[in-house]
């Protein structure tokens, strides 16, 4: 699992969202999807949920999967997966990335993960300020 990256990310995500005077997102860690898996019949946890209150309800706004593999292992198996799921979300009108970090990746995987649209965690900063606050 990617604790450390999941928790760098929640936090570069919280410092973000209240610098930009965001108060009406919530952050929260290891959310219970309603939206299940896309890949098996059962329900799903998503890393980071970003939700947004509506209406005095909290609907979700952004999943965050995090994908860490400091050497060469099953996370890349996994960058599929995390795909197909980010994939449904929009579908189903949440919006969906993964972040992924680490060198155990491979130069290939790498590349394809950008292409689909993966956000290597160097750019996160970037990324969530262009979503979020139009800087």
């Amino acid at each position: 699992m990617s604790a450390n990256l999941r928790e760098r990310i929640k936090f570069l995500l919280e410092q973000i969202l209240k610098n930009c005077g965001l108060n009406d997102y919530v952050v929260q860690e290891e959310y219970l999807s309603p939206l299940g898996s896309a890949i098996r019949e059962t329900s799903r946890r998503v890393d980071i949920a970003v939700l947004r209150k509506e209406n005095g309800e909290l609907k979700p706004y952004l999943y965050i999967e995090c994908k860490e593999q400091k050497t060469s292992g099953s996370a890349e198996d996994k960058l599929f997966r995390a795909l197909e799921e980010a994939k449904r979300d929009r579908l189903l009108g949440v919006h969906s990335i993964v972040v992924f970090s680490g060198a155990g990746f491979r130069q290939s995987y790498e590349r394809w993960a950008m292409v689909e649209g993966f956000v290597r965690e160097e750019y996160a900063d970037l990324w969530f300020k262009r979503f979020f606050c139009r800087e």
